[in-house]
């Protein structure tokens, strides 16, 4: 069961349904503002597109594949994201979307999208060589309830990561 949205809520993305904090969307709209494009591996709803976009002038390409059994999610991100002049959505699996679209390289890569170590693990080698300045995801708790993605991240990066205050959200700035 997703959260409640908050409707009315100040920060941007609380309004749609998801799992990312107040916290959490603050800082992903504040590091957006430094970015001029980002790609966002799992965007659902879009609570976290929402922030992402608000913050980037540029091109956001949301990817997705929004393919739930009743066909609900594409059209619930549209109904939040679509009139966004900077949305880029993709809908495909990451690894495809790759390989089959032209997707210039961006600033920054948010991902959250499959938690399992294989999708973590192919999300971060296919996008980081399309990544100038900033890859970062979601769901990074060392006993947390995805137990695939600290690790896998820890694995690629060592040292680099850094989390960002009171989230459960890793970087690595390139």
């Amino acid at each position: 069961m997703e959260p409640d949205p908050v409707p009315g809520h100040p920060t941007p993305g609380m309004s749609v349904w998801g799992w990312m904090s107040p916290t959490e969307l603050e800082w992903l709209r504040a590091t957006a503002t430094t970015m001029e494009s980002v790609a966002e591996i799992g965007a659902l709803h879009g609570r976290s597109s929402t922030a992402l976009l608000e913050g980037c002038d540029g091109p956001v390409y949301c990817v997705d594949p929004w393919n739930d059994a009743d066909g609900y999610c594409l059209p619930s991100f549209m109904r939040s994201c679509g009139h966004y002049p900077n949305l880029r959505p993709i809908q495909g699996y990451s690894p495809h979307v790759i390989a089959d679209y032209d997707i210039p390289d961006v600033d920054m890569v948010f991902i959250d999208g499959a938690h399992d170590t294989a999708s973590v693990r192919a999300d971060i080698e296919g996008w980081l060589p399309k990544c100038r300045r900033m890859i970062c995801g979601h769901d990074y708790i060392e006993d947390g309830g995805f137990p695939d993605v600290y690790p896998t991240v820890n694995e690629y990066f060592g040292d680099r990561v850094l989390v960002a205050p009171d989230t459960a959200i890793w970087y690595v700035t390139l």
